[in-house]
């Protein structure tokens, strides 16, 4: 396992030492404090090399990296003081905590299990042929709870299984079943336990975001807000364009169904009303309809003239 720098160091090189971290503490953007507990000394030097181009790590004892946090001229520094990790060590880089602590989770690796770690995870064997022939370990993976049978000269698992829940002591008989099918239930990696930047403290709950549903949130939250400034007319370089465009197609919209005619609208304008007078034309059977002409009228008011006058004759005669 990683351990610090041996304990045989003169007062003079443990000055030069805490000098040395003190003065990257303050040239560094973001500092952060790395938990190195469990981490094999040969994954520790080939992490090293894949971050060296956003990250440096100084592995210290507790105490110097103490004396260069204090010894740091840097506001708010000291709030690195207050972590949990077990080994520490100093990651010092330019990026943003939010990219450092990505970048660290991406370089992690998954490793087996010899007995003895605690399980990150659920731990399932899934279903399907496992390439074991029958034999003692038969015996083993029904022991664990799974349910198996021999088919076709190996053992088969018949439906998936968790052998181990998350926080559990990974067993020799839960590593051996997971070696034996080829399952490496470990990550191997860096773990940043606090950064800090520009004044703050950031804690890894803080910075162990899912970005892409991050991204989605932000881009749903500009489109809603976006919409809204539109439809409440909030004026702004982003919305002119949209609340202009609007606008015009609602004027056009008005002068045709309005019929007042611009050089824009005319040729709409009148489609608009031929299209209404087909509609009109298509209910209404104009043949059926009778329609009286003046000649008619008149004749008609002579005739009941005539009639008055031949009635008023006929009461003369009777007297």
């Amino acid at each position: 396992m990683v351990q610090p720098t041996p304990k045989k160091l003169s007062r003079s090189q443990k000055e030069e030492l805490v000098e040395k971290m003190a003065e990257q503490i303050e040239e560094k953007p973001v500092v952060g404090i790395l938990d190195m507990q469990s981490l094999p000394a040969k994954q520790l030097q080939e992490i090293k090399k894949e971050m060296k181009e956003f990250a440096s790590v100084q592995m210290q004892r507790k105490t110097l990296m103490k004396l260069a946090i204090e010894q740091a001229d840097r506001d708010g520094i000291d709030q690195l003081e207050d972590n949990d990790a077990i080994q520490p060590a100093f990651i010092f880089s330019e990026k943003d905590p939010f990219q450092l602590y990505s970048l660290i989770q991406n370089n992690k690796s998954s490793a087996a299990a010899d007995g003895g770690e605690t399980a990150p995870n659920d731990i399932e064997v899934p279903e399907g042929d496992t390439g074991i022939g029958p034999g003692p370990m038969l015996g083993k993976l029904q022991g664990a709870g799974l349910q198996v049978q021999v088919d076709d000269g190996s053992i088969h698992v018949q439906k998936p299984g968790v052998i181990v829940e998350t926080g559990e002591t990974i067993t020799e008989d839960d590593a051996e079943i997971l070696n034996q099918i080829g399952i490496e239930p470990l990550e191997i990696g860096l773990d940043l336990d606090i950064a800090f930047s520009e004044g703050e403290i950031f804690t890894a709950e803080e910075l162990d975001i899912d970005t892409e549903q991050y991204r989605a949130d932000v881009e749903a939250a500009a489109s809603q807000a976006f919409n809204l400034a539109v439809n409440a007319g909030v004026v702004n370089e982003t919305t002119i364009e949209t609340i202009v465009s609007e606008a015009a197609k609602k004027a056009k919209n008005v002068s045709i169904s309005e019929g007042i005619p611009t050089e824009e609208t005319i040729e709409e304008i009148l489609a608009y009303a031929s299209s209404n007078a087909e509609g009109v034309d298509s209910q209404v059977d104009l043949d059926s309809v009778e329609i009286e002409t003046e000649d008619e009228g008149t004749e008609e008011e002579g005739s009941e003239e005539d009639n008055k006058e031949e009635s008023s004759e006929e009461d003369k005669s009777e007297e």
